[in-house]
């Protein structure tokens, strides 16, 4: 795949990362380097290796061969909780809320990291950091919804929620697995302009799979193109023409959904 600009730190470093699930081969090795502050969208097919390759960056998948650093640190060993959640945090398609609590209590949940089991447990009848979850409420704007309860929210406000909960996290890089796949066009575009905005304000890196060709040109700098696990471009966005995606899509070649992660 292709390097980032050599001038600016390492946000994440692949060398040699693949994935293997039995005979099927989920991620080919690659090696990648993308650089603080980018915003990278992953596009292609279903099945291409999009969600295993956010996993392992993640720390939730371990990959088959390769080793995985974050800003300088080996994601090998690294447990999860402060650390982890310091470097990495992730908005899934699925949102992730508990339906049953306030959209604030699921916006605090972004602290979890960096609280102790007992302030967690205390935290859901006196919430903690309330100014700090109210305003990351307010910056993506769904303040007014504070106290209503998750699974009363509308799809578009569940995933501002989602994203607001990742501001309180605060972590050096923001993954996104098709975090608008259930949305209809309006609310999709203003839901990866908040993402896409959110990183170039706080100079945070994003890397992002969706299937939207428009968004991912519209609002990322780079671009890398996946089918059957393997990367077949990862050029700046600009650079990605037409001939690229008709080839990355075409029916002809690609191997079934259902024999791959």
């Amino acid at each position: 795949m292709a390097s980032a600009s050599s001038n600016s730190p390492t946000a994440i470093q692949l060398d040699a990362v693949g994935k293997s699930f039995g005979a099927i081969k989920a991620v080919s090795p690659l090696t990648l380097r993308i650089a603080q502050g980018e915003r990278v969208a992953l596009l292609g097919p279903s099945g291409s290796g999009k969600t295993t390759l956010l996993a392992m960056i993640a720390g939730t998948t371990a990959p088959t061969t390769g080793a995985i650093a974050l800003r300088g640190k080996p994601l090998a060993g690294m447990r999860p909780g402060r650390d982890l959640a310091a470097l990495v945090g992730m908005v899934h398609q699925q949102f992730d809320l508990v339906p049953h609590l306030s959209a604030l209590n699921n916006v605090l949940a972004g602290r979890l990291g960096q609280w102790s089991a007992a302030a967690a447990m205390l935290s859901l009848l006196w919430p903690r950091d309330k100014d700090r979850g109210i305003a990351a409420l307010e910056r993506v704007g769904v303040a007014q919804r504070a106290y209503v309860r998750a699974g009363r929210l509308s799809g578009g406000e569940q995933q501002r929620v989602a994203i607001a909960r990742l501001l309180l996290q605060d972590p050096a890089i923001i993954l996104a697995d098709e975090p608008i796949a259930s949305l209809d066009p309006t609310r999709a575009e203003e839901i990866i302009a908040l993402l896409a905005a959110t990183a170039q304000e706080t100079g945070k890196t994003l890397v992002a799979s969706i299937h939207a060709v428009s968004l991912a040109r519209r609002h990322f700098t780079r671009i890398a193109g996946m089918r059957n696990g393997a990367v077949q471009f990862d050029l700046p966005a600009h650079q990605v023409t037409n001939d690229l995606l008709d080839a990355l899509y075409a029916l002809p070649g690609l191997r079934d959904e259902a024999q791959s992660a």
